[in-house]
């Protein structure tokens, strides 16, 4: 179950990075002006990509409250069947 976890969080960090990366460069063509540039840090990368890697947890919180309430009633009917037996 961790290791699955660990999976999940290593993924949601590169796809952070990258949707981090994607939104400056989105920013960057649509509402600055190229001599705007040097306004780009490292430090407004790395504020970006923690509210990305934020929003993107909590978001898969939220998307995975029923399933986790689903398999806690699967495991109820599991130890239901198992102590009849």
């Amino acid at each position: 179950m961790k290791r699955r976890f660990r999976k999940k969080l290593f993924a949601t960090l590169i796809f952070s990075v990258i949707a981090s990366a994607m939104m400056i460069v989105h920013g960057l063509f649509f509402d600055l002006d190229f001599s705007q540039i040097k306004r780009l840090s490292v430090e407004g990368f790395l504020f970006t990509f923690v509210f990305v890697f934020i929003g993107l947890i909590i978001l898969e919180r939220i998307f995975n409250i029923e399933e986790d309430a689903e398999i806690v009633g699967i495991k109820r009917k599991l130890r239901r069947i198992e102590k009849k037996r």
